[in-house]
């Protein structure tokens, strides 16, 4: 993409705020989820085969299924698009232990 394009694109399509990353999955949660934690990069404890190439927003997420804190598993990751807010993976961060 040429430099006239891009600021054109950027223009017309602004990128996706971390605030804004955080209500979208919010959306994608039950009512009684908790607390969120969000990076700009990819961490480097996650282990996401086939990640999106595409620049996203890193959140960690509770599960929501009531279990959090009880049972040993891998933290929830969810993907959040800095282009288009699409969520682009949620699932699995492949971190624990």
């Amino acid at each position: 993409m040429t430099g006239l394009l891009k600021s054109l694109w950027i223009r017309f399509f602004p990128p996706v705020s971390k605030h804004a990353a955080v209500e979208i999955a919010r959306q994608a949660l039950t009512p009684q989820a908790g607390a969120f934690s969000i990076c700009g990069k990819k961490p480097q404890n996650i282990n996401v085969y086939n990640l999106p190439r595409e620049p996203s927003w890193f959140i960690f997420a509770p599960w929501g299924d009531g279990k959090d804190g009880a049972i040993l598993r891998s933290s929830r990751l969810i993907l959040v698009s800095k282009l288009t807010g699409k969520i682009l993976y949620d699932g699995s961060a492949n971190d624990e232990g």
